[in-house]
């Protein structure tokens, strides 16, 4: 079992962005982000495993698109 999540930023200003966030089941807290922007990012997929994509109010369909096929 992974002890982090992978996450990637999906629009927005830090779009493509990856970074990890520590696992800790005996706090667990949702997985967002707020951007430069000010805009809470919530996921949206999962993709391999622990790896996330967060999804910024303002992304494209074509910006989720290239995340998920990358």
């Amino acid at each position: 079992m992974d002890s982090f999540y992978e996450c990637v930023i999906c629009g927005g200003p830090q779009h493509g962005l990856v970074y990890k966030r520590p696992l800790d089941s005996r706090h667990p807290t949702p997985l967002a982000v707020v951007t430069d922007d000010g805009q809470l990012c919530t996921p949206a997929a999962r993709k391999f495993g622990s790896r996330v994509v967060l999804l910024h109010p303002q992304a494209t369909g074509e910006q989720f698109r290239t995340i998920l096929a990358a």
